[in-house]
């Protein structure tokens, strides 16, 4: 696969995680970095199915 999606994954999770965004959520601060670490942690493990996959040569 791709080194893209890795680094796009990155990037995503350096906006997600990172001060100006979580200062938006700052009363619901513990939901979206719950909802936010469930969806980062999703995308990483369908990043790896898809590599797997194409690893397998399906």
């Amino acid at each position: 696969m791709r080194r893209d999606i890795w680094i796009f994954l990155f990037a995503l999770g350096i906006i997600l995680f990172g001060w100006p965004l979580m200062s938006i959520f700052r009363y619901g601060l513990s939901k979206y970095l719950f909802l936010a670490w469930i969806i980062f942690i999703a995308l990483i493990f369908i990043a790896t199915i898809y590599k797997s996959d194409r690893n397998n040569g399906g």
